[in-house]
C-alpha cells in the first residue's frame, strides 16, 4: 500500500514519536512575522515586539513616557476587574496571568487593596471622561493596550498624555 501524497514525511524521535520543530526554527519564525509587521529586524527578538502596543513604541510613534503610562493603565484595569470580580477585559492577556488572574476578587479581608484599586481606576476614568473627546480616548486606549487591535494613534496618544499628566 501507497503512503499518502498529502503526508509530510517526518524524521521520528528515538522514543518513536514525531520529531517537532527546533527553538531555532520556531524564533525564525516568529522573527520573520514581527518583521513583516514592520518592526526593525535588530528590534525583532524585543519583548515589546509582541504586542500592538509595544511596537507603536518601538516604532517610536509613542515615547517611553506614554508608554510606561500605558503600561500602568492595563495594569489599573485589570487589578480593578480582579478586585471586583470581573472577567479579564482580555482572557490571553499576559498581564492577568502575572497578577494571579482569573478574574476572580481578592480576599475580604483585603479592604485596603480593593480600596486602593478602586481609587486608582475612578480617578484614571473621571480624568480621561473629564477631558473633551475623552470617550474616543478610552476607546482608544481599551482597544490598543488591552484588545490588541488598531487604535487611532491620535487618539492614542491624547488619551496616554491625559493619564502622563495624571500620574506625572
Amino acid at each position: 500500500m501507497r503512503p499518502s501524497p498529502f503526508l509530510k514525511i517526518r524524521q521520528r524521535e528515538p522514543s518513536g514519536r514525531l520529531q517537532r520543530e527546533s527553538v531555532a526554527e520556531i524564533t525564525a519564525t516568529a522573527t520573520r512575522n514581527r518583521i513583516r509587521m514592520g518592526v526593525r529586524p535588530g528590534d525583532a527578538r524585543s519583548q515589546l515586539a509582541g504586542s500592538v502596543f509595544g511596537r507603536l513604541c518601538l516604532q517610536q510613534e509613542i515615547n517611553a513616557r506614554q508608554y510606561e503610562a500605558g503600561c500602568r493603565f492595563a495594569i489599573a484595569v485589570i487589578r480593578y476587574a480582579k478586585v471586583m470580580g470581573f472577567a479579564s477585559p482580555n482572557p490571553r492577556s499576559l498581564d492577568m496571568l502575572m497578577l494571579g488572574g482569573g478574574g476572580h476578587g481578592e480576599e475580604a479581608g483585603d479592604a485596603e487593596a480593593i480600596a486602593k484599586a478602586r481609587r486608582r481606576y475612578e480617578d484614571m476614568f473621571t480624568a480621561l471622561n473629564d477631558a473633551p473627546d475623552g470617550k474616543r480616548y478610552l476607546k482608544a486606549l481599551k482597544a490598543c493596550i488591552l484588545q490588541e487591535q488598531h487604535a487611532e494613534l491620535g487618539d492614542l496618544r491624547c488619551g496616554l498624555n491625559i493619564l502622563c499628566r495624571l500620574w506625572g
